[in-house]
């Protein structure tokens, strides 16, 4: 039972190391079982809570609170039966999450307007999964599993989470580079969007859906020092290979159109799972933009400037033992 619980430790501290770098905070308790709300509908009595997670939107004056399951298992457990009954477990606590005075009154603020959205971490601890976790997760859906309306679940796969584990550290390393500032002087950029600009343009978390998306970009000032400098650089992560050209058209589009290459003093692209010509495909990438719209010169001195750098995966490795005497 000992060793059954150090490994259930690991997706713990791989979440807390995780989402505190993205400005997540942890709330309530930690491994709580509560009482279920529908008890005949459900045919449980308790539902568990692992861990309980809080960050702000960006754009609306609400948190979001991420109820946790989180699975540690070696590449042999995870398969389209394990996904699934996790799931079906976690459909139906997330209903609960809505509805319980006893799961609300420990995790949740009274003065706070609070959305709540459940997740299932499936962290392989022996770091030797290598299947194809999408089709898993595809057929274990294939049936309803009867998610209460307006209820959200996301699943961090084995490969999304040594993604951001591999984010994390870097972002460390380019702070102890000092190639980033100090945390009070970079947040994750959001665009205005139907002229809705960001509530805290200079203190905003990653999203959970911004951790899903094919890129995240951190925007940090250049001179922090200097509080009347507006100078700033952006470092944007990208989850993707960056096998074809048309990969990084997209995100040039998209840098372009929020006006990021004209106004952002400095732009580093770092990729963590590069195929072997991602950079070239990136060259010309810039150049099939320099050919179709022939930019100034300024632009064009902006797009060359753009860092490229691979970054090697991080994989993350634990002593049961360790973890069993802290």
């Amino acid at each position: 039972m000992a060793e059954t619980s150090n490994i259930a430790q690991m997706a713990e501290k791989v979440s807390k190391e995780i989402f505190s770098e993205f400005f997540w905070d942890k709330v309530g308790s930690i491994d709580t079982n509560w009482n279920c709300c529908q008890q005949k509908k459900h045919n449980k009595t308790t539902h568990p809570t692992d861990i309980v997670f809080r960050y702000e939107d960006p754009y609306e004056q609400k948190y979001i609170n991420v109820n946790f399951d989180l699975k540690s298992y070696a590449k042999g457990s995870i398969n389209t039966t394990t996904i699934r009954t996790a799931l079906e477990s976690l459909s139906m606590a997330s209903e609960c999450t809505q509805i319980s005075e006893e799961w609300q009154n420990i995790y949740q603020s009274k003065t706070m307007n609070t959305d709540i959205v459940s997740s299932l971490f499936v962290y392989n601890h022996d770091n030797s999964f290598d299947k194809d976790f999408d089709k898993f997760l595809i057929d274990a859906t294939k049936r309803d599993l009867k998610l209460a309306s307006g209820n959200k679940i996301f699943v961090f796969s084995p490969q999304k989470i040594q993604y951001l584990i591999t984010i994390v550290n870097d972002i460390k390393v380019l702070r102890g580079d000092e190639k980033l500032p100090n945390k009070r002087y970079y947040t994750f950029y959001y665009p205005t969007l139907d002229k809705k600009p960001t509530r805290n343009p200079w203190n905003s978390s990653a999203t959970i859906e911004t951790l899903f998306n094919a890129w995240q970009i951190i925007k940090f000032k250049i001179n922090p020092e200097n509080g009347e400098s507006n100078d700033f650089g952006i470092v944007i992560y990208y989850s993707k290979k960056g096998d074809c050209q048309e990969e990084f058209q997209y995100l040039i589009d998209y840098l372009f159109h929020y006006q990021l290459i004209s106004q952002a003093s400095k732009i580093m692209l770092r990729v963590a799972n590069a195929e072997k010509y991602a950079s070239i495909n990136f060259g010309n990438a810039i150049n099939e933009y320099k050919n179709k719209f022939a930019p100034d010169d300024q632009t064009v001195k902006k797009l060359e400037s753009i860092e490229f750098e691979s970054i090697a995966n991080i994989v993350k490795t634990f002593s049961e033992i360790e973890i069993g005497m802290e």
